[in-house]
Order: structure tokens, then C-alpha cells, then sequence
């Protein structure tokens, strides 16, 4: 006697495995992200693909709730933006991760750096000949190139190349005279240092400002 056992063909069987959601992804995030201090940090971005419609998600920072409560859009996309963590000094990395309240197992990741936006002079206090170091971070990202413009009373007396930024934050640490001219007048100057290779009072990039007074005893040979 022969027994008869149904045959699934191939086609059949991939019916009977279950259908596996499509991971939820989030659109990288940039290199670098400022600090500038604890209530002025840079905007970073929160795009995520592939939730579910409709559910709501949780936003975290290094495990820290940053934004919670948001509801995905009909199309499975998420879009909006959160502060940068604060970082007082220098730079660190830092993960930015979406994920949905009611399946956790849903939940995306993105990695990126945060750093503190900021500028020295060292020796602080020198005679405008004398060579000093401009130490900061935060310019551009690598291959921006980093300007230093010299205004007195409102207008720009002197811009110079300070160097090309390096690193994902924009690290600059350069050696160069404290003023690129000669005799400068005595009083309060202001050094704002930028990525603009033309001086403006409100430039587009980012900027750090530092006032230098200029006194006669600092002017001597």
C-alpha cells in the first residue's frame, strides 16, 4: 500500500515562514556636532525610516531621554531635530538612538562626535609681535580652512589664514604672531575667528570672538 504524503513545492513553503518586519534605519548624522554652552548647542538631525505607522518613539542620547512621545508618520518616517549633548571641552562621541514604546526591538542607531566650540590664546597676555599659539575646536569639519579677522572700532583692520582645520570637529593648533600688523593702535580690539575669508560683523559660520587690549607698555620692542 502506498501512503501518500503532500508534497510542498518551494513557492508553498516560503508562505508558511513568517514575514519579518524591515529594520527601522536613521539617516547618518554628520561628523561633528557644537557646543557652545549648556542652553546654546547646535541642531542635530532625527530622520528614521521604516517604523511602524502610527506608534510613537522614544529619542536618547547616550541612553538619555532627549525627546519622547513622537508619533511616526504614514509613510514609517520620523523627522525633526534635538540639541546636541553639552560638552564643556574638548570633544567625545556620542549615539543617538530612536525607538519604538511599544516594540522595543524595533529601535535604530546613529553615531556621531559633539565638541566644545571655543578658542585660546597662549600666552594670553603678549606683545602684538610676539608669536602665540591658537588653540581651538569646532571650526569645520577636516579641510575647512580657519580665518582670523583684526577689528577695531567696528571695522576689520587685518584678516589672515590662521590654517586648515583638522579632524571630524575641526581642531586648529597653530603658532603665529598675536597681531599680523606692525604698530597696532592702542586700545580694545576684538580677534573673531571664523571659516569666512571676508569679515562680517554676523558671518554664516560658526565664530568665537575674543577682545585683546592693546597698551603702550605691550607695544615696546
Amino acid at each position: 500500500m502506498h501512503v501518500l504524503r503532500p508534497i510542498l513545492g518551494a513557492a508553498a513553503a516560503a508562505l508558511l515562514v513568517p514575514q519579518i518586519a524591515q529594520a527601522a534605519t536613521i539617516t547618518p548624522l554628520g561628523a561633528c556636532y557644537r557646543s557652545v554652552d549648556e542652553l546654546t548647542r547646535e541642531a542635530v538631525p532625527v530622520r528614521g525610516q521604516d517604523f511602524t505607522p502610527g506608534e510613537v518613539v522614544t529619542v536618547r542620547i547616550d541612553g538619555q531621554v532627549v525627546a519622547e512621545g513622537i508619533k511616526v508618520r504614514s509613510d514609517g518616517t520620523i523627522d525633526g531635530t534635538v540639541p546636541a549633548p553639552y560638552q564643556g571641552s574638548g570633544e567625545r562621541p556620542f549615539t543617538l538612538t530612536i525607538t519604538e514604546d511599544n516594540t522595543p526591538v524595533n529601535t535604530a542607531s546613529a553615531a556621531s562626535r559633539v565638541t566644545a566650540l571655543g578658542l585660546q590664546l597662549k600666552p594670553r597676555k603678549a606683545k602684538p609681535s610676539r608669536r602665540v599659539r591658537f588653540r581651538g575646536r569646532g571650526f569645520a569639519e577636516a579641510g575647512g580652512v580657519v580665518y582670523a579677522h583684526y577689528v577695531r572700532a567696528g571695522k576689520v583692520r587685518r584678516t589672515v589664514r590662521l590654517g586648515v582645520a583638522k579632524g571630524p570637529c575641526g581642531r586648529i593648533d597653530v603658532m603665529r604672531r598675536q597681531f599680523p600688523i606692525r604698530k597696532p593702535r592702542v586700545g580694545r580690539w576684538t580677534l573673531q575667528v571664523d571659516n569666512q575669508p571676508s569679515y562680517s560683523a554676523e558671518p554664516v559660520s560658526v565664530v568665537v570672538r575674543i577682545p585683546i587690549d592693546v597698551k603702550k607698555d605691550l607695544r615696546r620692542p
